[in-house]
């Protein structure tokens, strides 16, 4: 499985050590080939493509792109942000909105949570997971709910999937080890049901 973690748009980097280190790690000890990738225009060689946490909007070629490649049978993740900080939100709701599914550009808050700002989350298939500083998201089949609403979510195109996730950092070297976030991680950059 090869992954395309674009930084063209001035995304958390997988090669920051200590944010995403963990994360790396365990993807290449779980057989994942992961490249950052500066040139967006190279991102249809890989098989799952992620965009976490964008910080530079998407152009139109740009959403043709993407749609073209889910079609053609990749996996394409936008990973958000809580509260639209940067501009985050908005600009993946540039590309998503296309797709019918967006961030709420909210503040999710779990008061059944230790800390109201992790979320607990729960996937299709009974896995359970912490979502950090997330947003809601909208539109299409949800993958990940919450007491709060769903966190994460996807839409099925041609052979591929396009999925979006309320929260960047539930995979960061912080919140990778809590509850399933390492198996619901793995799971999604394999393009696997949760």
């Amino acid at each position: 499985m090869k992954i395309g973690w674009d930084t063209s748009h001035l995304e958390f980097t997988i090669a920051d050590y200590y944010y995403f280190g963990k994360l790396s790690d365990l993807l290449l000890n779980s057989g994942f080939l992961v490249n950052e990738v500066k040139d967006f225009d190279t991102l249809n060689r890989y098989d799952t493509i992620v965009f976490n946490y964008p910080e530079k909007p998407f152009n139109d070629a740009e959403v043709n792109k993407i749609d073209s490649w889910v079609r053609q049978g990749k996996v394409v993740i936008f990973a958000g942000y809580y509260k639209n900080e940067d501009g985050v939100g908005e600009n993946i709701n540039g590309i998503t909105k296309h797709f019918g599914l967006t961030l709420n550009l909210s503040e999710a808050l779990d008061q059944s949570s230790e800390d109201p700002y992790f979320v607990n989350v729960v996937s299709r298939t009974g896995l359970r997971g912490v979502f950090p500083c997330t947003d809601t998201v909208s539109g299409g089949e949800a993958i990940l709910t919450s007491k709060v609403g769903n966190v994460g979510c996807q839409i099925k195109l041609g052979m591929g999937k396009l999925v979006l996730l309320g929260s960047c950092v539930f995979w960061d070297s912080f919140s990778l080890h809590l509850a399933d976030n390492a198996t619901i991680a793995t799971k999604l950059l394999a393009g696997e049901e949760i």
